[in-house]
């Protein structure tokens, strides 16, 4: 998950920095995020990223654009927000689950416990 948590860190870092917000989510996006593989993802945010993959993906590529530089492009300042801020909020919950440790398991020994006996 680490190399998830770094992936979404340098997006967010592109989003926060200068320029027009559209500009830098297609910069975010198409430079960190472009191939993240779903089932990476935790579980939990699988369904938003495919979401916003997809939202960002709505046009077809033209001239030499691709699909994610038409879409933005097209896109109001509104909803770049928006889609900027789902990666923030990504980000964020990847390192919450980060955090998590696996759960405690229950391992058995069922052999006899050896008693040791002390020398008084």
């Amino acid at each position: 998950m680490l190399h998830l948590a770094k992936r979404f860190e340098a997006a967010v870092r592109e989003l926060v920095g200068d320029g027009p917000i559209k500009q830098r989510l297609g910069s975010a996006y198409g430079r960190h995020l472009e191939d993240v593989v779903i089932p990476d993802l935790p579980e939990p945010l699988r369904s938003r990223f495919e979401a916003l993959h997809v939202a960002l993906h709505r046009c077809p590529p033209m001239g030499k654009d691709g699909s994610l530089n038409a879409t933005v492009r097209k896109m109001s300042f509104a909803e770049a927000s928006s889609h900027a801020e789902t990666i923030v909020e990504l980000y964020a919950e990847i390192l919450r689950n980060a955090d998590r440790s696996e759960p405690l398991k229950v391992v058995r020994n069922d052999e006899p416990q050896q008693r040791l006996v002390s020398g008084r």
